[in-house]
């Protein structure tokens, strides 16, 4: 009897003992509760990711979407005849004050045809109902640097659009040289400020002999785009202020009426104050043939062939490693420049335009 109970008595301690974990089980437990944790979180965080980077996008396309709808609209109706014009420049201004010009800009000045709901908008409050003759407007589009004290935010636009009916005074017209003052600057009473936070913008012509369907090419040829544009051959865009002002080598003869292009691309670029807080930043001043640097966080670099912006430098991102930037230097018409350590790495969204020319709708190069 008293084996018996013993026997019953060490079943039940044994049973006891094993009515919980050993210490290899708990921890083996709590391992695969920890990388259960890690995988949930991380596709969690996989999605936010996604989600944020669609919502920007998003975002971008909208705002770049408004401001070449309203651009494309204004090329689409260009007028042609004898009082038609078309004037594309780009403009180069010093905004660090040290002498040299490292910020460009285009701007756009036109003539179009107008329907008479904007000819009515226009001369509201106007004591000369003759300024609507002939149905006619201009249209002024502008780019200044939103603030030259700050070199982050400099390397920012904002866009400017004015129009007016065709006045019958030269000196009142968005084409006179008093619109521009001689440092570049815009009459901005004239203008309304259309969208802030551009990093890029670049318009793009077919001549009579430009080549398309396979690409906008610049260069020298026959077959390549333009980058400026003078509807009456008059040698306006300077040169000097950038090479782009050069004529495209397609350009024909001015008979009696302005020249047009065939088509036009509208490459627009824009970047949210929001982004701006998930930009990385230098640790250490960059000189003029430095092809790397360091930033605060390389997980906010953007992918390898991107072009990024500092100050009014353009680079084309070549790879990253780590928190170590390779970038190739002096990218879309840009001068290299000496940037101080703490520079803002800007990069944004790059959309894309074309905008058919009613007038050569039967000459569209497809």
């Amino acid at each position: 009897m008293m084996s018996l109970r013993l026997h019953s008595a060490l079943v039940r301690g044994a049973r006891d003992r094993r009515s919980g974990f050993t210490l290899i089980e708990l921890v083996l437990a709590a391992g695969l509760m920890t990388l259960l944790m890690v995988a949930v979180f991380g596709l969690i965080e996989g999605s936010l990711n996604l989600w944020r980077k669609s919502e920007t996008r998003r975002n971008l396309g909208e705002q770049a979407s408004v401001v070449s709808e309203l651009l494309a609209r204004d090329l689409r109706s260009l007028e042609s005849g004898e009082r038609g014009d078309l004037l594309v420049e780009w403009a180069s201004f010093d905004t660090d004050g040290d002498g040299l010009k490292e910020t460009h800009w285009p701007r756009l000045r036109l003539v179009r045809r107008a329907s008479a709901a904007e000819i009515a908008r226009m001369q509201a409050g106007s004591e000369d109902p003759a300024e609507a003759s002939g149905a006619l407007i201009e249209v002024a589009w502008v780019i200044r640097s939103m603030d030259l004290k700050d070199p982050d935010a400099r390397a920012e636009g904002l866009i400017y659009r004015g129009a007016q009916p065709v006045p019958e005074v030269r000196e009142d017209s968005l084409f006179h040289s008093n619109f521009i003052s001689p440092g570049g600057a815009p009459d901005t009473a004239r203008l309304d400020e259309v969208t802030a936070g551009l990093l890029w913008f670049q318009p793009l012509f077919a001549t009579q002999t430009s080549i398309v369907h396979d690409g906008w090419v610049l260069g020298p040829n026959l077959a390549d785009a333009a980058t400026s544009w003078d509807s009456w051959n008059s040698e306006r865009p300077d040169p000097n202020q950038h090479t782009w002002n050069e004529p495209g080598t397609g350009m024909p003869r001015v008979k009696d009426q302005a020249l047009l292009p065939r088509r036009v691309r509208l490459e627009f670029e824009f970047e949210r104050a929001i982004d701006r807080r998930r930009r990385t930043h230098t640790l250490a001043r960059m000189e003029l043939d430095d092809a790397t640097f360091e930033v605060d966080d390389g997980r906010l670099c953007p992918p390898e062939g991107t072009f990024i912006k500092l100050d009014g430098e353009w680079m084309e991102l070549r790879g990253v490693r780590g928190d170590r930037v390779t970038v190739k230097r002096a990218q879309r018409g840009t001068q290299a420049m000496i940037h101080d350590a703490k520079a803002l790495v800007h990069w944004g969204l790059t959309l894309v335009r074309e905008v058919s020319v009613e007038l050569y709708r039967e000459d569209w190069n497809f």
